[in-house]
Order: structure tokens, then C-alpha cells, then sequence
């Protein structure tokens, strides 16, 4: 069976996935009309495996993964797109879980279950703490969900719109490198509703290694103070500030936050460990929580930081055009 449908896969320098996620996607129970690789100017095999499937390759300038998935969506022939990373692999009737979602108009998109897997002992404990309340809050971004729900915004790697609603807003921000599908899915709830299904599963290959997950993290909370997404993830950034600040107003109020936090992280630890019964996830999970909270409450004030920075400098700028 044939679906109109235009799966993009951006990637750079993805040579060592690429394969194994494209395989996946021509062995979907719909076939897709086309399958659009959009490279980042690879200094890797990457666009060489990818031509050896019938894909269509084409470049993008912005280095940016918005700007990958715009000229995606620039490119595409069919009634709907289909977003997956190169370092994903999707189950065989992925496609249709997500197609047959879009049973009436007011759905404007359709996003499924990311499964995080990795080998090491960093990468398996990341794909816990992140598929938990206190790792990604109710975000479906990094969590398995077993049941449909409506959400405010699903992720890049797992998604699906009809390609004339991107257009009629606007399509993605090409100057967005983060939080790129979540700024556009904060401007596609203006015309309709996103919806989730454990349904279209795909699994995420956690390769990144401490210092790259503490970097994207980072990544991730300043572009979401940048783009002013602000939800129920803004909530560790304030409490943080409000400990540090208690540090130096009272120290009795100071160690209470302090040891809320601790007693919260050993809770969610010793879930996690009873779930999983690996004594090593008793030490890891813990420190990838903590790196994550940290990482990601820099991220959001060094964010706030910039953003009031540039809002100034527009004022400074409209006063001055007008004197």
C-alpha cells in the first residue's frame, strides 16, 4: 500500500545510522511516495550510503535543524510529511500508525513513542532518567506514554503534519539549531490540536557520552528561554534560582530545598532501580538527573539573559530611530 506521504530524514555527518533507519523506512506497511534526505553538507559517507536507496538528496545552508527540516518541506510532493532523525529507527507500520491519526481536520499533527536505547552504562541510564516525570516532566519528547492523549507538542523525530497546515504558518524557523518543532508546534496549536499515539514507535540510538548530553541539555533550556516556551519545564530553572538565593537570605530554608531535591531523586532513583533491578543505575541515574537539571537551568538563564539582552537592544534601537 502506497501512502502520500513525504517522509524527511535531515542529517550530517550520520554515515554509521543512516542505513539502518533508512532500511526501516522502505520496509513500512505504507510506502511511502518519497523519501527526502536533507544533508548539512556531510564531511562523512553519509550521502553516499544514503543514494544507495531510492531517496531524494538535497542541501541545506542554515546549519540548522529547522532550517533542515524547512527545505525538507520545501521539497516535498505528498499531502503529509513524516519527520525522523538518522539515528532512529522506526517500527514497520510506523507511517500508518501516524496517518490514520489525522481522521479529521481539526488534527493538525501526530506524533508517537520515542523508545531511547543505548549499550554503555551512560547511555542506558540517560534513556531512564529522561523517560520518567522528573527526567521530562510530561513532555512525550523523550517519555513512552501508553495511551493517546492530546499534547502541546511533539517531537522532531516522531512526527507528522499535513504539509499545507506547515505552510499556511509558516513552516519551521530556519534559525532555530534546538527546540525547533517545539516552537512550531506552538504555532500550529493556533489552527488545531497535536495528538499522541504509543502507536508510531520509533527507537533513538543514546549515543551521546556525558559531556554531549550535558551540552544538549544546555542547548535545549536556552532555546526554550530564547523562544519563550514556557511550560511546566520552566519550573526546576526558578526553583533553582530561588535555592541559590535562599543560600544567602537563610541557610535552615536553604538546606530544606536542598534536601527536598535529594529525598525527590532518591525516590525516583529506587523506582527506577526496582524496575530494572541493575545495582549500577543506583550511582548512574542519579548523577545523570543531577547533570541534566544543572545543565538545563544554565541553559534557561543564559537563555532569559540573551533574550532580555536583545529586548533592550530593541528599545535602545526604537528610541533611537525615533529621535
Amino acid at each position: 500500500m502506497t501512502g502520500d506521504i513525504s517522509v524527511i530524514i535531515p542529517v550530517k555527518n550520520g554515515e554509521k545510522n543512516i542505513g539502518n533507519c533508512l532500511k526501516s523506512i522502505f520496509n513500512q506497511t505504507i510506502t511511502p511516495l518519497e523519501v527526502i534526505v536533507v544533508d548539512g553538507h556531510s564531511t562523512d559517507r553519509t550521502v553516499e550510503v544514503a543514494k544507495n536507496f531510492s531517496v531524494k538528496v538535497v542541501y541545506e545552508d542554515y546549519k540548522t535543524v529547522g532550517g533542515a527540516r524547512k527545505v525538507g518541506v520545501n521539497h516535498a510532493k505528498g499531502h503529509y510529511v513524516a519527520f525522523t532523525d538518522s539515528d532512529c529507527i522506526p517500527e514497520k507500520d510506523w507511517l500508518e500508525a501516524l496517518i490514520k491519526e489525522f481522521y479529521n481536520d481539526n488534527i493538525v499533527g501526530v506524533g508517537g513513542a520515542i523508545i531511547n536505547i543505548g549499550d554503555g552504562i551512560w547511555e542506558k541510564s540517560i534513556a531512564l532518567a529522561l523517560d520518567s516525570f522528573l527526567g521530562s516532566a510530561n513532555s512525550v519528547q523523550d517519555r513512552v506514554f501508553d495511551h493517546k492523549k492530546y499534547v502541546r507538542s511533539i517531537s522532531g523525530c516522531n512526527s507528522s503534519y499535513r504539509r499545507s497546515d506547515l505552510v499556511r504558518i509558516g513552516n519551521f524557523n530556519p534559525n532555530l539549531a534546538f527546540n525547533e518543532d517545539t516552537e512550531l508546534n506552538k504555532r500550529l496549536l493556533s489552527i488545531g490540536e497535536i495528538l499522541y499515539t504509543p502507536e508510531a514507535k520509533i527507537y533513538h540510538h543514546q549515543e551521546r557520552g556525558l559531556k554531549e548530553f550535558s551540552r544538549r541539555i544546555f542547548l535545549f533550556g536556552k532555546g526554550r528561554a530564547i523562544n519563550k516556551l514556557f511550560d511546566i519545564q520552566i519550573v526546576p530553572p526558578i526553583l533553582a534560582l530561588i535555592t541559590f538565593v535562599l543560600m544567602f537570605v537563610s541557610f535552615s530554608a536553604f538546606f530544606f530545598m536542598v534536601a527536598l531535591y535529594v529525598s525527590i531523586l532518591l525516590i525516583f532513583d529506587i523506582m527506577i532501580f526496582f524496575k530494572h533491578q541493575k545495582i549500577s543505575y543506583l550511582l548512574s541515574v542519579p548523577i545523570i538527573f543531577i547533570l541534566e537539571h544543572l545543565s538545563y537551568t544554565l541553559g534557561f538563564w543564559r537563555g532569559v539573559i540573551k533574550m532580555i539582552g536583545v529586548s533592550w537592544r530593541g528599545v535602545v534601537k526604537m528610541i533611537g530611530v525615533s529621535e
